[in-house]
């Protein structure tokens, strides 16, 4: 068995792949050790060429998975999995790259903590240097042991863990036990995959260095998309399909005050503090849906202890409260403009 396969979504990414798949081949933890599955999603440049040469080159680590047809990358994602075969499951982007003994240090913390999920940090990158190996952050690592409300709080409400999918690994067993998935045909597709991971883990090991980059690409699938009035919505979906996924899973029995304040940030506030700043408008029938959605789902989330003590809740009162109509869309975006500049995003 491999230690870790890395699921790398692949699409008209010619201008990276070979930075991506050096990253991951130099690793010190040895090519030996991975299982890459790379997922060409329909590419319409030499993205499929380039993984399927750097197959050839290394037969026993690199598999190519070719799609003949595009299915954004939760779906992609998904397909991956279904051929994971290693110990633990990471996620890369074919724009990003890892620091060369990045995968050995979350690898060695993941198998002596026990953790089901071991969470890293990245670094912001507009260009590649190979002289760029600072990873060390002035924080001590910590150990959780996920019991209750608090410490869930504790692990998703102080900035230890973000929602994407990519800064963390994941024993393969815990991900296939949860039968784990992402959105599919959404841009915003990863919280469906890793808040039920948050709200599962009983172990959650925090290394407090920055081993992975984030190239910060604006020719990038998420970067265009999120500009599009089609995707506007995406994020809300993702959230939508996650509140029944939790329902079902008697996550919001077990832990309903904390579904219910990332219900809250996430599907009401994040989508309109993404969206609104960017130009995309929104029409009287979504914002109403969306006031319903809320309402129906946690009619009392003003009473809720978490958000009781976010900044933001007078912000989402405001919003929920307003009466829109056609002539007054205007003051509603006034309303987020004033929350994106004092308050911003809390999780």
């Amino acid at each position: 068995m491999k230690k870790i396969s890395v699921i790398v979504p692949v699409y008209n990414a010619e201008k990276y792949i070979n930075r991506c798949f050096s990253s991951l081949m130099s690793q010190t933890i040895g090519s030996d050790s991975l299982e890459i599955l790379a997922v060409d999603d329909a590419s319409t440049d030499n993205s499929l060429s380039l993984i399927s040469g750097w197959e050839k080159k290394y037969p026993e680590s690199v598999a190519l998975i070719a799609l003949e047809t595009n299915v954004m990358q939760g779906a992609a994602r998904n397909i991956a999995m279904q051929y994971a075969s290693g110990e633990y499951i990471a996620f890369l982007d074919a724009d990003d790259w890892l620091l060369p003994f990045a995968l050995e240090h979350i690898y060695e913390k993941a198998v002596k903590s026990g953790a089901d999920i071991t969470g890293y940090f990245s670094r912001n990158a507009t260009e590649y240097s190979p002289d760029d190996l600072d990873y060390r952050m002035d924080k001590k690592n910590e150990f959780l042991k996920l019991t209750g409300s608090a410490d869930l709080i504790k692990l998703l409400f102080t900035g230890r863990t973000m929602r994407g999918c990519w800064d963390k690994m994941y024993k393969r067993s815990f991900v296939e036990k949860l039968s784990l998935r992402f959105a599919e045909g959404v841009f915003d597709e990863e919280s469906l995959f890793t808040v039920p991971a948050f709200l599962s883990a009983k172990k959650y090991y925090i290394l407090y260095e920055e081993l992975h980059r984030y190239f910060e690409n604006h020719e990038s699938t998420v970067f265009n998309l999120a500009k599009h009035m089609e995707h506007r919505d995406d994020n809300a979906k993702t959230w939508f399909e996650l509140y029944h996924v939790l329902k079902e899973g008697g996550y919001l029995l077990r832990e309903k005050e904390v579904t219910e304040a990332l219900f809250i940030q996430n599907y009401f506030n994040r989508s309109f503090l993404i969206n609104i700043p960017r130009g995309l408008k929104y029409d009287v029938y979504t914002v109403i849906s969306m006031q319903d959605t809320v309402r129906e789902f946690f009619p009392e989330y003003r009473k809720n202890p978490i958000l009781m003590q976010m900044r933001s809740l007078k912000y989402t009162e405001r919003l929920m409260a307003y009466e829109v109509n056609d002539a007054n869309m205007g003051g509603f975006e006034d309303i987020i403009r004033e929350f994106a500049q004092n308050v911003g995003n809390e999780l």
